[in-house]
């Protein structure tokens, strides 16, 4: 049914925009195993944009990633990051709060479920490409995400046929990722 600005009830009009928007089709999902991004040279002074032509003023220029590294893609995602309310103790005394990051996966394939069970428990550095400004959304790259599960649930609601894929820091480190993710303008890989 093709959705018309008109009153429903009480004056209240439909908002024909947010009705027929496609779910989940803002982002893309790439992880990249930790141990193939280039850290060093991806958080160089020389890597931050200068200006804001890019429309990322003193973000990153470029994700590095060195020769090799495979990007594990997944198409139209959507997440948030949950802080935990829990303070921890680390080894050392201080105290730090694990976060996650939840994504879902709007993909249902057979390609896509074998890559999620097929990094179950590995490092990654994870990176949310808006399609619409084209920037990069850079997660795990102080000491790498784990990949923590991943499942596809069955409650009834519009976004039980997605995969929900958990991204967790890790239970014990030296350092704490942010939950603020970098920006960066684009991806490149070593040749």
């Amino acid at each position: 049914m093709e959705c018309q600005n008109r009153l429903i009830t009480d004056g209240i009009a439909k908002n024909c925009a947010d009705i027929t928007a496609a779910i989940g089709m803002d982002k893309d999902l790439i992880l990249v195993n930790y141990e193939d991004v280039d850290v060093v040279a991806t958080k160089d002074a020389g890597n931050r944009e200068a200006d804001d032509t890019n429309g990322n003023e003193d973000g990153l220029t470029a994700v590095k990633l060195k020769a090799g590294a495979v990007q594990y893609t997944f198409e139209g995602t959507d997440y948030s990051v949950i802080p935990s309310v829990v303070p921890e103790v680390k080894e050392d005394g201080d105290m730090w709060y694990v976060h996650n990051v939840a994504f879902t996966a709007y993909s249902k394939t057979a390609k896509a479920r074998k890559t999620m069970e097929d990094l179950a428990g590995s490092t990654v550095v994870a990176l949310a490409k808006d399609r619409s400004t084209g920037l990069v959304e850079v997660f795990g790259l102080d000491v790498g995400l784990r990949v923590l599960n991943f499942e596809r649930e069955y409650v009834g609601t519009q976004d039980s046929n997605f995969y929900k894929v958990t991204l967790a820091t890790h239970d014990k480190g030296i350092i704490r990722e942010s939950t603020l993710g970098e920006l960066a303008v684009s991806i490149e890989t070593a040749a």
